[in-house]
């Protein structure tokens, strides 16, 4: 009898520090950072699709060397024909700094468009994505963490039947 509770609260105690190194691992995760130079060729565009999560923060930085572009967001189901934006901004021609935060989880497009038709235009974007979707990620890896310690659990407490030979 003294050997199960042993057994069993080293399991126990072995199944929390899992859970708890899980969590310091994911709160660890940091948002992503897409950064790149382009040249845009006259009526030429940059399209970054980015997964975004309700709660999530863009912060789009724009810095011109030459030539004036616009900045629209499209929603995935608008992408294509482009005929409904969620944001725009422009035209820029020096910097631009724009947060946007959408209240619905969906894949955004994020289209940089240089609406010239006669000079190119060079500029220098950082697209910083703040993800708040990492408590779900938490709470379905403490759930997951439950449902193992529970299976572990039942197995190791069940009782054999000394009757029953393999």
């Amino acid at each position: 009898m003294r050997r199960k509770t042993k057994k069993l609260l080293f399991n126990s105690m072995g199944l929390i520090l899992l859970l708890m190194f899980m969590v310091n691992i994911t709160i660890l995760v940091s948002g992503v950072v897409i950064s790149d130079t382009v040249t845009l060729s006259p009526l030429g565009e940059e399209i970054i699709p980015l997964k975004i999560h309700n709660g999530d923060e863009v912060l789009i930085s724009v810095e011109m060397s030459s030539g004036e572009i616009y900045v629209e967001i499209y929603e995935s189901a608008a992408y294509p024909s482009m005929s409904y934006y969620e944001e725009d901004w422009g035209p820029v021609s020096s910097t631009l700094s724009a947060y946007f935060e959408p209240t619905w989880t969906d894949t955004f497009y994020i289209v940089f468009y240089n609406a010239n038709t006669m000079s190119s235009a060079s500029f220098t974007y950082t697209i910083n994505h703040d993800q708040a979707y990492q408590t779900n990620l938490i709470i379905n890896l403490a759930i997951a963490g439950v449902l193992l310690g529970i299976i572990l659990v039942v197995n190791f407490t069940g009782k054999k039947n000394p009757n029953i030979s393999s």
